[in-house]
């Protein structure tokens, strides 16, 4: 399954991440960085099933990575 993490890259979000990595989902992270911190994704990025975006939920066009979700 295709699954959006809003908040990927902070506390929460990047143990709601890795159980998604574990469980072999497809995870898309959506994420500013205005408090989350890249080192929390640092061990998925070299996996084919996480993708991560900077983007800022207010500001940017999000609409295109809902496709498939």
């Amino acid at each position: 399954m295709k699954i959006i993490v809003t908040g990927g890259a902070g506390f929460i979000g990047s143990h709601v991440v890795d159980r998604l990595i574990e469980e072999n989902h497809e995870v898309v992270v959506l994420d500013n960085l205005s408090s989350g911190n890249e080192k929390f994704m640092a061990p998925h990025l070299d996996k084919d099933n996480f993708r991560f975006h900077k983007v800022d939920l207010l500001h940017d066009d999000i609409t295109g990575f809902f496709e498939d979700v």
